[in-house]
């Protein structure tokens, strides 16, 4: 079969396209490769609170919960489970944020929600800032760390009038 000019053209054009497809694969292979276990590494799940930290007052936006010799105590006062709400806080764990995420995350923080825990044996609270995104909570630990929290809007912070009250009783 001979080839015409034009077929010839054809066959170099590819050629020249299959050799540098060729030279590239090794270098987009590990790049692809390392930016994969860069983030793996980097990102890991993290408590949000200290292991020997026990809640003995958490202060939310709207309300304010207590701990008393009789159990719970909510101010102003609420009719869903508090310890379930606290047990939540207590064992939240997220996603650590590194700075370079962080900063490209910075333009969607428009408005924070500000939570103090107070624990047993500490006269100080850790004060906490979360900051709602359209998939995730972004939460300031307070200590300098950043994390990514997934879970809905009523398990972090309940409604005054809850729906799970309502399913409760």
């Amino acid at each position: 079969m001979r080839l015409t000019r034009r077929g010839w053209n054809n066959v170099i054009i590819i050629g020249v396209l299959a050799f540098i497809a060729v030279i590239q694969l090794p270098e987009l292979l590990r790049d692809r490769f390392t930016a994969t276990s860069t983030v793996s590494a980097s990102s890991k799940v993290i408590p949000l609170f200290t292991q020997d930290r026990i809640i003995r007052r958490l202060v939310l936006p709207t309300m304010t919960f207590q701990q008393s010799a009789t159990g719970w105590k909510s101010q102003p006062l609420v009719a869903f489970d508090i310890t379930a709400v606290i047990a939540r806080w207590q064992t939240l764990k997220g996603t650590q944020i590194s700075q370079q995420q962080l900063s490209v995350l910075k333009k969607q923080l428009l408005l924070p929600y500000t939570v103090e825990a107070w624990f047993v044996g500490l006269p100080q609270p850790q004060r906490i800032t979360a900051y709602q995104l359209s998939h995730f909570w972004l939460l300031n630990t307070g200590t300098g760390d950043w994390l990514a929290v997934t879970v809905a809007d009523d398990l972090l912070f309940p409604p005054l009038s809850s729906k799970l009250s309502l399913l409760s009783e």
